[in-house]
C-alpha cells in the first residue's frame, strides 16, 4: 500500500487545483474564436497540425463537462471543425469524421436547434464528398420525419427532390432491421434482449427488458406532439425469438418497438400518448432493464400482475423501482456480474481492439493497416480466453468502427469486467526496430514510452505531458501495481511462447506510459505491442494467422498465470 505523507498530498491537491484551473479556464468563446480565425485563414488553413491542435482542444473541453448548451454548441463546432479539414484535405476519412461527430451530436441532444443542422451537414457530406446519397436521403429522411419544426426542413426537402429517383425510391429504414446474430457469436461479445413485458398498473405502467448479459443503456427523450422515450442498448443483439412490436395501447404508451439502429446499438421506443416522467433500473440475476413510466393509464389496458421473478426476494431479483438505490435515469448503477464475496476469480475480460474506423493506427511497408490486424487478434485472444479459462469475454468492437478512446474503457467498466487488455501494432520511423513490448498506465519514465503513448493516443508530446498531471490524481486509487502484475506475466508469456515457435523474437519489457485508453480503467488493465508494423518480418508475421493465435494463446497463458498468482494473496 502507498502512504502518502499529509504535506505531500497537499502538494498534490494544490498543484491539481491550479493544473485542473488552468485548463478548465479555455471557454468556448475561446475555441469559437480560434474556429473562426483558421477558417478565414487560407495560410492557417494549409497545415493539418492546425486542425488537428484544435480538434484535440474541443475534445479536452468536451470532456471537461460544460453546461448543456455549450456542450451542444462544442459537439456541432467541433464537427464542423472535421467538416472543414475535410474539404481543404479532400481525405473521405475526415468527411466520414464530420459525419459521425455530425450524427452523434444530433444523437445525444435531438431537442437542440442544432441537432437539424447536423443533420443536414451529415447528409450533405455524404451527398456531395461521399458518393453515398442512398446514406444522404436516410439523414434528410429523419431530419424532415423527426424534427417538422427544425429551419432545415425546407432545405431537407429540397435536397431530396434532388436526389436520383433509384436513391427515392428505396425504402428508408430510419432503424436498421435486425441482422442475424449468429456471425457475432463466436465471438461472445453481443449481449441479447430476449423479451419485452409489460404491466399496467393505477399509478405507472412499467415495461421490462430481459436480457442474457450486463448491458449500458444510454436514455433519450423527444418530447412533442408524438413523444417517445427510447434506450440505445450498447453491443446488444436481438434474440432471435424476440418480437420487435409489443402493443400496450393503454392510454399511457402507445406500443414498444425494438430493432438494430446500427451495428453499435439496439433501439427500444416506447411510443407514448403523451409526456410522462419516467425511472429506469438496472437490475441482475436475471440481467434486467425496468422502466416505470408514470400516470394512470386507461383501464382497459390493464393486465394482471406487475413481472416479477419467483425465484429471488432480494433486492437484485425485484423488479421493483422502490427498492433500488440511485437507479434513475439521471443516474445509473454501475453494471456488473454479481459475484460471490469469497470469489476473487476472474469472471470476465474485455479485450479492445485498437483503433478502428476512420483512425487506421499505423500502416506497414506493405501498406497494412493496424485497426485490421487488432481486430483479428482480438477476436483470438477472445476465443483463446473463452476457451482456456471459460471465462467470459466481450470486445469493444466486433467489426471496422471507430470508438473514442475514453469510450474504451468507460465500457468496460460499465460492464464491471474483471481485466481490461488493449491490443495495439507498435511503430517506428527506424524500420529495422522489433521486438515485443507490454504497458501499464503510470507516468512515462523515458522518451521512447511517452512517444509511443503520443503516437496511441493521437496526440502531441506536450498532451502527453498534461495527462501526466491528471494522473497524479489517480495514483491513490487506480489499480496500478496489479496493472504493473499483469503486464509482467503477460509480456514474459508472450516472449516464451513465441521463442519456441520465432526465431528473433526480442523482449523489449514492461513499460509504462499515459495512454488515454487506460485512463480511467477500474480494473487491472495493459495495453500490448504484439509486434511492429512498421518491420517488414514483424509486419507478415501479423498477417498470418498462425502468428496471431501463438500471440492470442501466450497472452491467455499469461492471465492464467495472474489469476494463479493474485488468487492465494487475496485468499490469505
Amino acid at each position: 500500500m502507498i502512504r502518502y505523507r499529509p504535506l505531500f498530498l497537499v502538494t498534490i491537491l494544490l498543484f491539481l487545483t491550479f493544473w485542473s484551473t488552468a485548463v478548465l479556464a479555455e471557454s468556448y468563446a475561446d475555441l469559437r474564436a480560434d474556429y473562426q480565425e483558421l477558417v478565414l485563414s487560407k495560410k492557417l488553413q494549409g497545415q493539418r497540425v492546425n486542425w488537428e491542435k484544435l480538434l484535440r482542444r474541443f475534445d479536452r473541453f468536451i470532456a471537461s463537462g460544460p453546461r448543456t448548451t455549450e456542450l451542444e454548441k462544442a459537439l456541432f463546432l467541433q464537427a464542423r471543425t472535421w467538416d472543414g479539414l475535410s474539404l481543404v484535405s479532400g481525405s473521405s476519412n475526415d468527411a466520414r469524421a464530420a459525419v459521425d461527430r455530425y450524427l452523434s451530436m444530433a444523437d445525444a441532444h435531438p431537442g437542440s436547434n442544432l441537432a437539424d443542422d447536423a443533420l443536414f451537414n451529415a447528409g450533405q457530406v455524404c451527398e456531395d464528398r461521399l458518393d453515398a446519397d442512398g446514406e444522404a436521403y436516410r439523414y434528410y429522411d429523419r431530419l424532415v420525419t423527426t424534427m417538422p419544426n427544425g429551419d432545415m426542413v425546407p432545405d431537407a426537402r429540397r435536397r431530396i427532390e434532388s436526389l436520383p429517383a433509384v436513391v427515392k425510391a428505396t425504402p428508408v429504414v430510419t432503424q436498421a432491421p435486425a441482422v442475424d446474430p449468429e456471425p457475432h457469436q463466436e465471438i461472445g461479445d453481443a449481449p441479447r434482449l430476449e423479451r419485452i413485458r409489460f404491466w399496467s398498473g393505477p399509478e405507472y405502467t412499467r415495461v421490462v427488458l430481459d436480457l442474457t448479459a450486463p448491458v449500458v443503456a444510454q436514455p433519450h427523450f423527444l418530447k412533442g406532439d408524438n413523444p417517445r422515450l427510447y434506450f440505445d442498448l450498447l453491443y446488444t443483439r436481438p434474440a432471435a425469438e424476440l418480437e420487435d412490436l409489443v402493443p400496450v395501447r393503454n392510454g399511457l404508451i402507445k406500443q414498444v418497438r425494438s430493432s438494430m439502429f446500427d451495428e453499435q446499438r439496439l433501439r427500444v421506443v416506447l411510443d407514448l400518448n403523451r409526456v410522462a416522467e419516467y425511472k429506469l433500473a438496472v437490475l441482475e440475476s436475471p440481467n434486467r432493464l425496468v422502466i416505470d413510466v408514470a400516470g394512470s393509464p386507461e383501464p382497459v389496458g390493464l393486465t394482471a400482475a406487475p413481472p416479477t421473478e419467483t425465484s429471488s426476494a432480494s433486492i437484485s431479483g425485484d423488479d421493483s423501482i422502490a427498492n433500488i438505490l440511485d437507479a434513475s435515469a439521471e443516474r445509473q448503477p454501475v453494471l456488473h456480474v454479481p459475484q460471490d464475496a469469497e470469489d476473487t476469480g476472474i469472471h470476465l475480460i474485455v479485450v479492445d481492439a485498437g483503433h478502428g474506423g476512420h483512425d487506421p493506427g499505423a500502416i506497414g511497408v506493405k501498406k497494412t493497416r493496424e485497426k485490421d490486424v487488432t481486430l483479428e487478434l482480438a477476436k483470438e485472444v477472445a476465443n483463446s480466453l473463452r476457451r482456456k479459462m471459460g471465462v467470459k469475454v466481450m470486445l469493444t468492437r466486433s467489426d471496422d468502427r471507430f470508438l473514442e478512446l475514453r469510450e474504451r474503457t468507460a465500457y468496460a467498466n460499465q460492464v464491471g469486467a474483471d481485466l481490461f487488455i488493449s491490443l495495439h501494432a507498435n511503430a517506428s520511423k527506424n524500420h529495422d526496430v522489433y521486438g515485443l513490448e507490454t504497458y501499464f498506465l503510470n507516468l512515462s519514465k523515458n522518451n521512447q514510452a511517452a512517444e509511443v503513448a503520443a503516437r496511441e493516443n493521437g496526440t502531441s508530446l506536450q498532451d502527453v505531458g498534461n495527462l501526466e498531471a491528471i494522473l497524479f490524481d489517480l495514483m491513490a486509487n487506480a489499480k496500478i501495481n496489479e496493472s504493473s502484475r499483469l503486464a509482467a506475466v503477460v509480456q514474459q508469456s508472450m516472449v516464451a511462447g513465441l521463442r519456441s515457435h520465432y526465431s528473433k523474437i526480442k523482449d523489449l519489457g514492461v513499460k509504462q506510459g499515459p495512454f488515454h485508453v487506460l485512463l480511467g480503467a477500474a480494473m487491472p488493465s495493459v495495453l500490448v505491442e504484439a509486434a511492429f508494423i512498421s518491420h517488414p518480418r514483424e509486419e507478415d508475421r501479423l498477417l498470418s494467422s498462425d502468428y496471431r493465435k501463438r500471440v492470442a494463446d501466450a497472452i491467455t497463458q499469461g492471465v492464467m498465470n495472474y489469476a494463479e498468482s493474485v488468487n492465494p494473496v487475496v485468499n490469505r
